[in-house]
């Protein structure tokens, strides 16, 4: 059996120490993977909330994620971002699940926003904001929106966003700009009330 990895004994080099949790994972180390995906967490979680817009679906994703990411981690490119790598398993896995749920006769849909509490206007406002991205998102061709979120909430880099949609980097970003110039037309009134 393969010895256990303390990350904390790991090379300071984060190259480095990716690829011994990597290795130290597909010789069976869980705890080394956890370290792997542990700084991810939150962006797999951002990302597929984002797609879902229900929190146990996307508390699934991740965990469908964080499955799929380990049983394909011999597949895993070295010197490829790890991150963009789990971001793009996150969206697919996210998408999957909302479709399943739509089949489904729309059970457990998405939660209403929470109601705000008599004189809230900001927590009313603020709901309603999100409401109409998420909507704007919604109405996106799937690949754009998919450019967006990887864009926008998992700060993917072009070149990342590329290799994870499976297209060129000129594609990534004529795909991101479409998204936010979509954004940008549908939301004018609503960045002009807030600007002024």
């Amino acid at each position: 059996m393969a010895d256990r990895i303390n990350p904390q004994e790991l090379p300071e080099a984060g190259a480095g120490i990716e690829r011994a949790l990597i290795e130290a994972a597909l010789a069976g180390d869980g705890k080394a993977f956890g370290a792997l995906v542990q700084p991810h967490l939150p962006l797999l979680y951002r990302v597929a909330s984002r797609v879902c817009r229900d929190a146990q679906l996307a508390e699934e994703a991740v965990q469908e994620t964080l499955a799929v990411a380990y049983r394909q981690l011999g597949k895993y490119e070295p010197g490829t971002s790890i991150k963009a790598h789990l971001a793009g398993i996150a969206v697919k896995r996210a998408h999957t699940l909302l479709r399943s749920e739509i089949r489904r006769g729309n059970r457990e849909q998405a939660s209403p926003p929470p109601s705000a509490c008599a004189g809230a206007e900001e927590l009313m406002s603020a709901a309603q904001q999100a409401s109409r991205v998420r909507a704007v998102l919604a109405g996106m061709p799937e690949k754009r929106r998919e450019a967006a979120l990887l864009r926008l909430d998992a700060g993917l880099s072009f070149a990342e966003i590329a290799r994870t949609l499976d297209t060129t980097e000129g594609s990534a970003r004529v795909l991101v700009h479409l998204a936010l110039k979509e954004l940008r037309e549908h939301l004018s009134e609503l960045l002009e009330s807030r600007g002024g």
